[in-house]
């Protein structure tokens, strides 16, 4: 816990006397402070910057401003301590301007008591420890999170070497590149290398998600049709399906219309690979469809809609499957990274995600892009 201790005050009033009266009523409850005092806005501004304070008081009239104009310059510089006002006008819009300018508090002159100052000085601080205390809660709380990102990062790019090199290897052993191996022997081989890929695909969802979190994945936008993408999707994840006895098509609804978008290519298959992935994970029967519909003059915007016949998406999950490391209840469910992966790089193309869906009847995910 911060504890703080006045030992510089500032004292800012054109007027002489007004000024030793102040000075006088602080020495009475804190004697040990030292007091400095300037005239005018242009020294307080340099005495303020030249040397710290741990509070200020301010009168309304200067002879080059008023103390409101000096408060808000204070408030400006990322000064923090009190500032309290020495007012002799009487008006509650006066008062007003001051706190909307940043003043702690306010005194009138005509009621400078001892016990009134220490009273307000005494809140002020208490106020203003509080606010040091916050901030510097919130500073560790950066820190900590800074130091996790970091770690994530580094353990992320470090981890994928070795499954690569892992996972090349035992590839090799399958090939019989380092003699004879059983057959049994292959098919254990076999699993591990598809969990290596598994994992080795959450630690490069985690790298992506940590460099559109960052702001550090930049994207390359080029004219590009939607078609494309989508017939390469299919021809890659097609031997999944047909292992699965499902059917995956693709549908384009009138090819006529305008198919192309700046986009990502990369990126863009990312999503879409990922949103089938997904689909593939909960489709036990029927089929999976991957369907476009082009931009028109009256409709300035690309859909994709990727529609399953899946067990379905929970309600209390389907407002929260965006969401990082979100996972749902599903046993299947896994890293809760991949759609949150996927609502990033459409959000970065201006895009918009969302998704419908009902129990046992399956899910529908909507992209739509702006050309």
């Amino acid at each position: 816990m911060l504890y703080l201790e006045l030992s510089h005050i500032l004292v800012v009033d054109d007027d002489e006397v007004d000024r030793i009266l102040v000075k006088r009523t602080l020495k009475q409850t804190h004697p040990h402070v030292t007091i400095i005092e300037a005239d005018d806005c242009r020294s307080a501004l340099a005495l303020i910057q030249q040397q710290p304070f741990d509070c200020a008081f301010v009168d309304y009239n200067l002879p080059d401003g008023n103390g409101v104009e000096l408060v808000s310059q204070f408030r400006s510089l990322g000064i923090k301590f009190p500032l309290i006002a020495l007012t002799g006008q009487g008006d509650e819009q006066v008062a007003v301007n001051w706190m909307k300018a940043g003043a702690s508090d306010y005194i009138k002159k005509n009621n400078v008591k001892p016990d009134l100052f220490h009273h307000i000085l005494h809140q002020c601080m208490r106020l203003y420890q509080a606010q040091l205390e916050a901030d510097e809660a919130k500073k560790q709380r950066e820190d900590l999170l800074e130091q996790r990102e970091a770690f994530i990062s580094y353990m992320t790019h470090d981890m994928q070497t070795p499954l690569v090199g892992a996972n090349r290897m035992l590839e090799l052993i399958q090939d019989d590149a380092f003699g004879t191996v059983s057959s049994s022997v292959k098919q254990k081989i076999a699993i591990i290398i598809h969990s290596n890929r598994d994992l080795l695909s959450m630690v490069r969802d985690l790298v992506d998600v940590y460099s559109y979190d960052m702001n550090l994945e930049e994207i390359s936008r080029v004219p590009i049709d939607l078609r494309d993408i989508a017939q390469e999707v299919i021809q890659e994840l097609s031997p999944l399906v047909i292992d699965r006895d499902l059917d995956l098509k693709l549908i384009v609804e009138d090819q006529e219309l305008n198919y192309k978008a700046p986009i990502d290519r990369l990126a863009f298959k990312r999503v879409l690979v990922n949103l089938i992935g997904n689909s593939l994970k909960f489709t036990e029967t029927g089929h999976i469809s991957l369907i476009i519909t082009g931009s028109s003059e009256n409709d300035p915007s690309l859909k994709i809609l990727i529609q399953d016949t899946g067990v379905g998406i929970s309600p209390e999950d389907l407002t929260q499957v965006f969401e990082r490391f979100r996972r749902g209840n599903h046993k299947r469910s896994n890293s809760g990274l991949g759609l949150y992966l996927c609502r990033q790089i459409v959000e970065k193309h201006n895009g918009t995600i969302y998704v419908e869906s009902q129990l046992n009847r399956g899910t529908t995910f909507t992209i739509q892009l702006p050309i």
